[in-house]
């Protein structure tokens, strides 16, 4: 028997490693094929709750550096965002851009106005009952970190609020309503609305985990439920986006 020096293998070793090496790289190509096969909101699914696991990772860490970094005019300034930034806001706003485009006749904007208030109610009704459902505890609360499911989310009591944090419903209604606006900017290369947009939803989700009414993982689990009602409501709307 001859060996092969080149490989360090005896003969007939070599032939067996190139089947070998094919049927690895067959068995590649097909995953590769039957991977793009998935839908793409598949993929992307998989790929947000990947980040958002590292995210609940980081969640403890986050927590400890607000409660020690969170005070004066940072948290003054997040406490107003926080208010103003709920419901009370949104109306104000969308009100207002709604009058002005019905005034001077542009119905895109009063469409697109009515849409994202529709993608803002879906979107708090959403995390309303998520969040009831999980009783995550939030991490002001007087009470352990933790889980304590709908027992507790969903009991009518002073502190019931204490235990639905997961996910932030004042980040999903901000993110529902600028989610719409987003996707048409991008859309149409209108870049300094879509900034404005994500600046919307990044100030909120900024602002609940600063006062510490919310773990970061909440916000992100919102602002991504925001946006993805928003992409439905546009395609049900009729809009291309």
């Amino acid at each position: 028997m001859r060996d092969d020096k080149r490989f360090g293998l005896v003969d007939g070793s070599v032939s067996e490693l190139y089947l070998l090496v094919m049927s690895t790289l067959r068995r590649s190509l097909f995953l590769q094929k039957l991977l793009s096969l998935l839908p793409l909101w598949s993929c992307a699914a998989l790929f947000s709750g990947l980040i958002l696991a590292l995210i609940f990772w980081v969640d403890a860490a986050v927590v400890a550096f607000v409660r020690a970094e969170s005070t004066g005019w940072s948290r003054w300034l997040a406490g107003r965002i926080s208010y103003w930034g709920d419901w009370y806001g949104i109306l104000a706003v969308g009100l207002a851009v709604w009058i002005w485009g019905r005034r001077s006749g542009r119905v895109g904007v009063q469409k697109l106005l009515v849409l994202m208030g529709l993608c803002a109610a879906i979107s708090g009704l959403s995390a309303n009952v998520i969040r009831a459902s999980t009783g995550r505890a939030r991490p002001n609360a007087q009470a352990a970190p933790g889980w304590y499911g709908p027992a507790q989310g969903m009991r009518i009591a002073k502190n019931a609020r204490d235990f639905q944090s997961f996910p932030s419903a004042h980040t999903a209604v901000v993110a529902g309503f600028f989610a719409p606006l987003g996707l048409v900017a991008r859309r149409r290369k209108r870049y300094a609305l879509l900034g404005l947009a994500v600046a919307g939803t990044a100030f909120m989700m900024w602002a609940r985990v600063w006062i510490g009414a919310h773990h970061l993982s909440d916000v992100c689990a919102a602002g991504a439920l925001g946006w993805a009602l928003g992409w439905v409501v546009l395609r049900r709307g009729g809009w291309n986006t």
